[in-house]
């Protein structure tokens, strides 16, 4: 009788343990994926809010593909300065210096290798604030 009382205490003891050994490493993982988490949406949300001060349009009129060289007209409406833009398409990608300042409108013309597609976007904003050129190529 003795025995089996012990030996119930040792499973008892044991299953105990175990349970202790799964609640931390569940724990820790919890933690884990939270501090993920909240790290990549600081990030992101960083970066929307920082992005979401540029307001310009590109006129559509102007977009022309003409002899390997990109040519459009940006203006910027409303909102902060834009310093600088990046045009990128399928082969190429490459950054313009422009200095636009609120309610200003600038031609722009990019030597570009273009194939497809063309999107253009403040520096540091390609995926959240970009514009999606479309145009018929010219030679």
């Amino acid at each position: 009788m003795a025995e089996a009382r012990s030996r119930k205490i040792s499973i008892l003891i044991f299953l105990f343990a175990l349970f202790i050994l799964l609640s931390v490493f569940t724990g820790s993982w919890i933690v884990k994926m939270y501090k993920e988490q909240t790290s990549f949406s600081e990030k992101k949300t960083l970066k929307t809010v920082e992005c979401g001060r540029y307001y310009y349009t590109i006129k559509s009129e102007s977009v022309i593909y003409e002899n390997g060289t990109l040519y459009f007209e940006i203006e910027n409406t409303l909102g902060s300065d834009i310093a600088s833009i990046g045009i990128e398409s399928m082969n190429d990608r490459k950054e313009v210096l422009l200095g636009l300042g609120q309610g200003m409108s600038l031609p722009v013309s990019v030597p570009i290798d273009v194939a497809g597609w063309v999107m253009v976007y403040p520096t540091g904003c390609e995926g959240i604030n970009f514009r999606n050129l479309s145009f018929e190529p010219r030679t």
